[in-house]
């Protein structure tokens, strides 16, 4: 689609996996939340491009306008919620440092969760919370774990703005995937050095592979990438002085 013009036992602590140092909004109240699925008949369907949804007809409309769609309102209930499915796979977007990612590993069942655990000690519910919660600092035995039922899986929360509309607000991407997960590292500590905001860009990557069996296998899976140009000026800055 064309664009528009980890094994360290302290790797969690760098990211704010409370979600704490978020950018206001991104996590409580953001203006859009950005999916690289959406659901029919109840079932996910992996979408070939962003698609974007919010409650504000305004924001759709400007969304619409620059990454291509036209917004449709979805039957919700109560909540008035606009869908966009964009023409972009690739969308730029500033990123308000470090604090803009956070990882949480989740627990859920039907219709509840269980427990939320940074890594190490557990977060939520309020009575174990600090304790130690006993999962792997090794982020494929946490995933084994979680494919066996015995562990979490992970919730990736991106907060940013949009380069092309920034003055829109604060957008949310929320994940579970484990590649963005073991990438996260490198992410936060590449817009530690980066200057704020950081030009960034969030990719819907096709991913596509022939498996053992000879069955042709393909996927979006979501990227984040920080202008490296932007961490290299910096270092030059810091070294200069």
């Amino acid at each position: 689609m064309a664009p528009h013009s980890h094994n360290s036992p302290s790797w969690d602590q760098k990211l704010g996996v409370d979600g704490a140092n978020l950018p206001r909004g991104s996590a409580a109240d953001p203006v859009g939340r950005f999916h690289v699925v959406r659901q029919r008949g109840g079932r996910p369907i992996a979408v070939s491009a962003w698609r974007i949804t919010t409650d504000d007809h305004a924001i759709a409309d400007a969304l619409g306008g620059v990454y291509g769609g036209v917004p449709q309102l979805l039957g919700t209930g109560d909540e008035r919620v606009v869908e966009v499915l964009t023409c972009c796979d690739r969308v730029p977007v500033l990123l308000d440092g470090r604090g803009a990612v956070s990882l949480r590993m989740v627990r859920r069942g039907p219709g509840e969760t269980f427990h939320v655990r940074d890594g190490t000690r557990f977060l939520e519910p309020a009575g174990p919370r600090g304790s130690l919660c006993g999962c792997p600092t090794n982020l494929a035995d946490r995933k084994a774990a979680a494919r066996a039922g015995r562990g979490p899986m992970p919730e990736v929360r991106i907060g940013f703005r949009l380069a092309d509309l920034p003055e829109l607000g604060v957008f949310s991407f929320v994940s579970t995937s484990w590649e963005l997960a073991a990438e996260l590292p490198a992410l936060a500590a590449a817009l530690e050095v980066a200057v704020v905001p950081a030009l960034g860009v969030l990719r819907c990557e096709l991913v596509e592979f022939i498996t053992r069996s000879g069955l042709a296998v393909s996927y979006r899976r979501p990227v984040v990438e920080v202008d490296r140009t932007q961490v290299l000026a910096q270092d030059a800055v810091r070294l200069a002085a």
